[in-house]
């Protein structure tokens, strides 16, 4: 197996599959709904929803660093979208929305050659390696957020 091959199984078990750590981004969001997803605890600076939105733009910054169409990231504006229609129908768009995003960068990876990795990054200061690395970690940073909040982990 490539190492590509093996960034792209990473993605999908963290954000779908079932990896060794604990859940899955889909699993934690397993049966939360808008009303629940809005919620912000006075420790958290985000709710579930803002976390999904992140998630969703840094796979969505990710793929366009790949096709090496980034523009500049600004530090708390680039990646944090701010959600204004709190529906059941906007919360599940929001979910289909990540659940595309992601899988259209699991897709574009697997279409990568391992000699890309060592390669710099278009727009970011390091290869594509750590930037790939980098977003995986993230997302399972932020998986683990979102895990505190549904009160899986109490």
């Amino acid at each position: 197996m490539t190492e590509i091959a093996r960034i792209a199984r990473l993605f999908q078990q963290v954000i779908e599959g079932s990896p060794y750590y604990g859940p899955s981004t889909f699993a934690a969001l397993k049966d939360i709904t808008a009303d629940k997803a809005i919620i912000k605890p006075a420790w958290s600076a985000h709710s579930i929803w803002d976390l999904v939105n992140h998630i969703t733009a840094e796979l969505q910054y990710a793929i366009r660093i790949l096709e090496k169409t980034a523009e500049p990231w600004v530090a708390g504006q680039t990646t944090w979208p701010v959600q204004t229609d709190l529906s059941e129908a906007a919360w599940q768009k929001s979910l289909q929305d990540l659940k595309k995003v992601s899988r259209k960068l699991m897709q574009a990876i697997s279409k990568l050659d391992d000699s890309i990795l060592d390669q710099q990054a278009y727009y970011v200061e390091c290869p594509n390696y750590f930037m790939l690395q980098g977003t995986l970690q993230h997302i399972i940073f932020h998986t683990g957020q979102i895990s505190l909040l549904t009160g899986q982990f109490q």
